[in-house]
C-alpha cells in the first residue's frame, strides 16, 4: 500500500519540477535579464573578447554558453536585444530544470515523495531572493555543478567530480568547495584515506588549478578591482543591512537544521560545521548582501531541515547499514 500511495504521488513531481521551473525562469528574466539589455550585451561581448575586469574576466562559460545559444536564436529573431533576452531565457530554464531535476533525485536519496517536493518547495523560495544585479545567473549555474556534484557522490560516481570542478571553474572559483563537501562525504563513509579517495582529490585539485590559470595565461593576468579589503570594508560598512538579509533569508533554514543535528548523519554534521569556514570566506571575497552565492549551502541546510519538518530520519545511511 505505501509503495502504491509513493508512486501515485511520483506521478506529480514532473509537474512540480516543470511549474518551480517556469516560476524560477519568469522571475529571472524579469528581474535580471530583461532589465538592462545594452549593458548585458556589453559585458557578454567585453568578457568572450577579454576586455572586461577581473574576476569577472574569468567566468568565461555563461557568456560563452549565451552566445553560442543566440547564435541560433537570431536567425528567428531579428531584433539583437530580443535575441539575447530569449536566449538567456532558455539557458536559465535549462538550468532552473537541471537545478530542480537533480535537487529531487539527491533529496530522494534520503526521504519519501512528499518529503522532496516540500524540499523542492522550500529551495525555490531562497532563489529569487538572491536577485542583486542584471549578470545574476551565474550563481544559479553553480548551484547546478554542486548538485551534480553531490549526486555522483552519492551514487559512486565520484571519479567523475574533477571534471565536474574542471567547468565549474570556468563559471565561478567557487565550486573549489565542493572538495571540503566530498571529504565531510568520505570521513562519513569511512574511506577517506585510500588510495582511490586520495587520488581522486588530488586530481580535483589539480583540475581546479589548471581551468584556473589557464584562463589568466589566455586573458591575462589582471588585478582584481574587488580586493578583499574593499569587500570586508562594505561588508562592515552595510552590517545592518546583511545582518537583515540573512535573519530573513538564511537563519530559519540554519535553525532546522541545527535541530535535526544530533540525528543526522556524519556527513551532514561535518558539512554543516564547515558552513562556517564557507560564510567566512565569503566575507572576505565577495559583499555577503549578495546571497546568491550561498545557494549551495541550501544542498546541507535543507535535508536537514526537513528532517525536523517532516520527521521522517534520512533513509540513505539506514539502508547502508541495514545491507
Amino acid at each position: 500500500m505505501e509503495i502504491k500511495e509513493e508512486n501515485e504521488k511520483s506521478k506529480y513531481v514532473f509537474f512540480v519540477i516543470l511549474l518551480l521551473t517556469f516560476i524560477s525562469s519568469q522571475i529571472i528574466s524579469d528581474f535580471s535579464i530583461k532589465k538592462n539589455v545594452p549593458m548585458r550585451t556589453g559585458i557578454q561581448d567585453s568578457i568572450i573578447i577579454g576586455q572586461y575586469e577581473a574576476p569577472y574576466q574569468y567566468r568565461i562559460l555563461k557568456p560563452v554558453l549565451g552566445k553560442s545559444i543566440n547564435f541560433f536564436v537570431s536567425r528567428f529573431v531579428r531584433d539583437p536585444e530580443h535575441s539575447h533576452v530569449v536566449s538567456y531565457q532558455i539557458l536559465i530554464s535549462f538550468v532552473f530544470l537541471g537545478i530542480y531535476t537533480l535537487f529531487y533525485f539527491y533529496l530522494k536519496l534520503f526521504f519519501s515523495v512528499l518529503p522532496c517536493i516540500i524540499g523542492l518547495l522550500l529551495i525555490q523560495i531562497v532563489i529569487p531572493l538572491g536577485i542583486t544585479s542584471i549578470w545574476e545567473e551565474g550563481d544559479y549555474i553553480t548551484l547546478l555543478f554542486y548538485l551534480i556534484g553531490f549526486n555522483l557522490m552519492f551514487r559512486s560516481k565520484d571519479y567523475l567530480l574533477p571534471v565536474v570542478i574542471l567547468f565549474g571553474v570556468l563559471n565561478r572559483d567557487q565550486i573549489i568547495y565542493i572538495i571540503v563537501f566530498y571529504i565531510a562525504f568520505l570521513i562519513g563513509e569511512k574511506r577517506l584515506f585510500t588510495k582511490r579517495s586520495i587520488f581522486i582529490i588530488a586530481l580535483c585539485i589539480a583540475a581546479y588549478f589548471t581551468a584556473y590559470f589557464s584562463m589568466r595565461l589566455y586573458f591575462g593576468f589582471k588585478i582584481n578591482y574587488y580586493s578583499t579589503e574593499k569587500q570586508v570594508s562594505i561588508n562592515i560598512f552595510l552590517w545592518k543591512d546583511i545582518l537583515g538579509l540573512w535573519v530573513e533569508q538564511v537563519f530559519i533554514y540554519v535553525v532546522l537544521a541545527l535541530i535535526s543535528y544530533k540525528k543526522s548523519s556524519t556527513f551532514f554534521r561535518l558539512s554543516l560545521i564547515s558552513l562556517i569556514l564557507y560564510v567566512g570566506i565569503f566575507f572576505f571575497n565577495s559583499i555577503m548582501s549578495q546571497v546568491a552565492k550561498i545557494l549551495p549551502a541550501y544542498l546541507i541546510l535543507i535535508p536537514m531541515g526537513l528532517q525536523t519538518l517532516t520527521g521522517e530520519k534520512m533513509k540513505y545511511y539506514q539502508k547502508n547499514i541495514a545491507e
